[in-house]
């Protein structure tokens, strides 16, 4: 996933805003040796302000008005971190994010836009985190509703998830303020009064003489008119107060009788940007200089409507951000590399085009203004084309390697391998003296009285760039061949391999693999007692596990009886979303689901079966599911009919297996399974799973009761087939519809 060149420079980009996703692409188009980029964002997909009030209108679909950042992600080489962060830490450079690990950076840049300054009762903008946990907009953090109970229009993702719930629960015959008299306001409000047809209407609240009051006359009036024509009341003139019961006070002394209030008026900056110590104007926004670097800290860089330019300001609108993603991209490279930063001298006045509804729109610059059909092409013309510049992305590698020592020279250093070990958490016991403190050769353990040992043993190289995410999944691998066996997790020897680089970012790659594979180990009870770590080329990691099992109650392979229903827990796909996102093919949300479905545990499913008396089981992995089955049946001497429609699948993978996306390892699995071959759902059969579900021959009596348990614990379960007497005449496997 990344280029092989040792990491010199790690660039936070901290909100997927419009200047950051010009920064990936241009990173994609134009890889920097040395220099890798993570992308902190609260969700899948950013959506392109422009496209706002047609989205909300109608005119445009979720997915056009959207980039999904998982294929642009990849494209550019960049690790993706869909998180919360929680707070900004300049002194040590890092970040911290809800449930992992710290993320540490060489540079920082931040985008993640403003939020409407909202009454909180005394007349001073409220920030939305109400004085807890920072909010961050588009970098992380959802931010609470103020005690005014208005409804923000920034962050828009955060907006249109209240938007949805406005819709769902306003009365019809209830009425909406938008208050903010600016381009914005007014799009919106226009925009609602189409999606509410039939409410009594929108009041636009302007504080202002009227909407638009900065615009040209000609814009005013064309704005007006529009506003009229949708039935949209003006309030102008006055401040609004924060809602309260349904009632939203006026500085004149009058109030609104309204269900709702969203504010899109002038931005703030997010709370925590001054609390970190950054220099920020008075809106709580980062002032930086017409290098978009940080007037109080060298190491980072901030634009969009969180950044105020020193010197020359500009209003706080999506044309702005965007046109600052290739100045701030270039001087990203040039920071990495300190050489010179360029500056930025945007220009003073940028084309407006506002959407009037009705496939109107109205335009401005330098005083002219001119509306009608023909501008709202122009406008749907550009926001398309904008649009395609980062959907459209493919993925640019660099095959740029380093020679580094093999054999024992390429262990990791003492001083990196102890600093990744002081940050795992410890859980020696009795029969388990903490070996990772002992720094002995060897774990010493001392197995319990009557239980029997069950190993196996695990290892592959990164197919994800999130250290923690990768660990967490190569560890809940690992325990699954033991859960298979219907034993416990006992012990894990850990072998992990991480790319040349300085040694604070090995120690951290390092740190945040095994941090993330600990916290599942620790959850199944499995203790590590050690293990080997090394550079190579790209980062790998592995467990040798080992396992407690009672004396018969151990599940094997064999044991299929006629009859028996075959479940399988886990649904299918992980290997073609993987290989679709390896070609920035796999939406961001297919990804989350298959990484969710990944670092599941398999130890609940093993409960279960067990307690169904499962008469063999094994896990899905590698060969795929047909190809797995096909071991039990061999060794069972049974045939089975799988029921193909039935089996549960992850979001995407079908659509990715019709378009003829597959593993690498898919082609030799279906070589090995004859009559394999066929439509999408087919495919999946033998598509390789990474930590896949168990799969177990459940007596037909105890099936539906086994299927139930497993539900009810939140498994995408399903009875996929049944086992039958072997046959000369047909294939082990037959496939049918269920």
């Amino acid at each position: 996933m990344r280029p092989n060149t040792p990491v010199e420079t790690d660039i936070l980009l901290l909100g997927a805003g419009h200047a950051h996703v010009e920064v990936l692409r241009r990173f994609a188009l134009k890889p920097e040796p040395g220099v890798r980029l993570t992308l902190v964002g609260r969700e899948p997909e950013t959506p392109y302000s422009g496209m706002l009030p047609g989205l909300i209108r109608g005119d445009y679909t979720t997915d056009q008005a959207h980039i999904d950042l998982a294929p642009l992600a990849a494209a550019a080489g960049a690790r993706l971190i869909l998180a919360e962060a929680t707070a900004l830490h300049l002194d040590t450079r890092s970040l911290s994010v809800n449930g992992r690990p710290d993320l540490p950076f060489d540079l920082l840049s931040i985008d993640i836009g403003g939020i409407p300054a909202m009454p909180d009762g005394g007349g001073t903008p409220a920030m939305p985190d109400g004085g807890g946990t920072p909010a961050m907009p588009d970098g992380g953090g959802t931010p609470a509703m103020p005690d005014g109970g208005g409804i923000p229009v920034k962050p828009i993702g955060r907006f249109l998830e209240q938007l949805h719930h406005l819709e769902a629960n306003v009365p019809p015959d209830a009425r909406i303020a938008v208050v903010g008299g600016g381009p914005g306001g007014v799009e919106l409000a226009l925009a609602l009064a189409h999606r509410f047809k039939g409410a009594p209407g929108i009041v636009l609240v302007s504080a202002t003489s009227g909407p638009l009051e900065a615009a040209p006359p000609g814009a005013r009036r064309a704005a007006r008119a529009a506003l009229v024509d949708a039935g949209v009341a003006l309030v102008s003139g006055v401040t609004a107060g924060a809602i309260a019961g349904g009632v939203l006070p006026l500085s004149d002394g009058t109030s609104l009788d309204v269900a709702a209030a969203l504010w899109a008026t002038g931005v703030v900056g997010p709370a925590f940007l001054a609390a970190s110590g950054l220099d920020c104007d008075a809106a709580g926004c980062v002032k930086v200089a017409a290098t978009l670097r940080s007037l109080s800290h060298a190491f980072v860089f901030a634009a969009g409507d969180c950044a105020a330019l020193e010197g020359n300001p500009r209003p706080k609108s999506g044309v702005w951000a965007v046109r600052a993603g290739a100045p701030l991209a270039e001087n990203l490279r040039r920071a990495a590399r300190h050489r010179p930063l360029r500056h930025w001298r945007p220009q003073r006045d940028a084309l407006v085009i506002l959407g009037l509804g009705g496939d109107r729109a109205v335009a401005w610059r330098n005083g002219m203004a001119v509306s009608g059909g023909l501008v709202w092409r122009l406008k749907d013309w550009i926001d398309r084309r904008w649009m395609r510049m980062y959907t459209e992305m493919r993925m640019v590698m660099d095959p740029a390697d380093s020679m580094r020592c093999g054999g024992c020279g390429a262990k990791v250093g003492a001083e990196v391998l102890a600093g990744a070990l002081a940050a795992l958490p410890r859980s020696g016991s009795g029969d388990l003296p903490d070996a990772l403190d002992a720094r002995d050769d060897a774990a010493v353990m001392r197995p319990p009285s009557g239980r029997l040992l069950v190993q196996s043993v695990d290892h592959f190289r990164a197919f994800l760039d999130d250290p923690f995410v990768f660990g967490q999944v190569a560890a809940a691998h690992a325990l699954s061949d033991i859960h298979a066996m219907g034993a416990r997790p006992w012990t894990a020897l850990a072998i992990a391999s991480v790319p040349y680089a300085s040694g604070a970012k090995m120690r951290d790659e390092l740190t945040a693999m095994l941090l993330g594979a600990t916290e599942i180990l620790h959850a199944d009870g499995c203790t590590l007692v050690g293990g080997h770590s090394a550079e190579a080329a790209e980062a790998a990691l592995g467990f040798a596990v080992t396992g407690l099992a009672e004396p018969g109650r151990v599940l094997r392979k064999a044991g299929l009886r006629a009859g028996d229903y075959l479940i399988l827990s886990k649904p299918l796909g992980t290997g073609v979303v993987l290989a679709g996102h390896m070609r920035g093919l796999t939406r961001a949300s297919w990804l989350l689901a298959a990484i969710d479905s990944m670092r599941s545990s398999n130890a609940g499913a093993a409960r279960v079966f067990l307690a169904h008396g499962a008469t063999a089981c094994t896990d899905v992995t590698g060969f795929g599911l047909a190809g797995h089955l096909t071991e039990m049946l061999t060794v069972s001497h049974m045939h089975a009919t799988v029921w193909s429609d039935l089996i549960q699948v992850l979001p995407g993978a079908l659509e990715l297996a019709a378009r003829g996306v597959e593993s690498t390892l898919a082609p030799e699995n279906r070589r090995a399974l004859p009559g394999m071959d066929g439509e999408a759902r087919t495919a999946l059969l033998v598509d390789p799973q990474t930590s896949g579900g168990l799969l177990a021959g459940v007596p037909p009596h105890r099936a539906e009761a086994c299927l139930n348990a497993m539900l009810i614990a939140g498994m995408q379960a399903a009875v996929i087939g049944v086992v039958e007497a072997a046959t000369p005449d047909r294939a082990i496997i037959r496939l049918e519809r269920g």
